[in-house]
């Protein structure tokens, strides 16, 4: 018993201290993140049976799938394994991919999973701004859980509207800050992979910051407020999201989803 409680500890204590590092940084840089989720072995893995990762991408279609045009050129910012891009293309949304990461290795199993599925697409490798395209390039951004993990938030965000076209959209997601303390302890405990660098941010510094970008919110919403994967805690959430108002949602669900369209001027 000794022998198998004695490398748990030590793992435990090791994780702890990666958080505390974590949560005291005040810089980091997009090779930082690359780093890190290099050294995430298995991603889909953990992430294949969890409700709360799907729900990022089935929630934002049924925000956004009524306003937007088919085959969009289409770039999937911090794509991790690339899901968000097959996920939006098998429902006819894109025409042209063009993936992004920070980490090497998420690339490399993106392109697998995107090669699998017999969809072209295009990779870039990017650790610093400006991101590596033309100004109005894109008809549609995917940015999912991606906001948080950049230091240089105002510049990523301005980096977004940049490439986007007038009128065109971003699909953006990203914790709520209260659920910090959630993660950290998930990540101590290794039932979930570390978030790695990252800082949740406040829902109105990002509404302040998409202003400031000429970005404009046409829909948001709150949810998961319990992110447990059984078919009883997920229909028990799907009845909390429906019964509670959204002021209240806004302030206790786990996930927030924006869709931002581009000011024209």
């Amino acid at each position: 018993m000794s022998t198998q409680s004695g490398p748990t500890l030590r793992g435990s204590l090791s994780r702890a201290a990666a958080e505390w590092r974590y949560l005291t940084q005040s810089q980091w840089s997009l090779a930082d993140v690359g780093k890190f989720w290099d050294s995430v072995t298995s991603y889909d893995d953990i992430n294949e049976g969890t409700y709360s990762y799907f729900r990022r991408f089935t929630n934002s279609y049924q925000l956004a799938a009524d306003l937007l045009g088919h085959d969009n050129v289409t770039v999937d910012v911090q794509t991790r394994t690339g899901y968000g891009t097959l996920f939006w293309a098998e429902r006819g949304y894109v025409g042209e991919a063009h993936l992004v990461d920070f980490s090497e290795r998420m690339l490399e199993l993106a392109a697998c999973r995107l090669t699998r599925a017999g969809l072209p697409f295009e990779l870039h490798l990017v650790n610093s701004f400006p991101l590596p395209f033309p100004s109005e390039s894109f008809d549609l951004v995917l940015c999912y859980e991606t906001v948080e993990h950049i230091c240089q938030r105002a510049v990523f965000v301005s980096e977004l509207a940049r490439i986007l076209k007038p009128l065109q959209w971003i699909i953006l997601t990203c914790p709520n800050v209260l659920w910090e303390p959630a993660h950290w302890l998930a990540a101590i405990l290794n039932v979930h992979h570390s978030e790695g660098p990252h800082r949740f941010p406040r829902r109105s510094s990002l509404i302040s910051l998409f202003d400031a970008c000429g970005l404009r919110v046409v829909r948001e919403n709150s949810t998961i407020i319990l992110p447990f994967s059984s078919g009883l805690s997920e229909s028990t959430d799907r009845l909390f999201e429906h019964i509670l108002p959204e002021t209240l949602r806004r302030l206790v669900a786990l996930r927030r989803s924006f869709v931002l369209q581009k000011i024209a001027h």
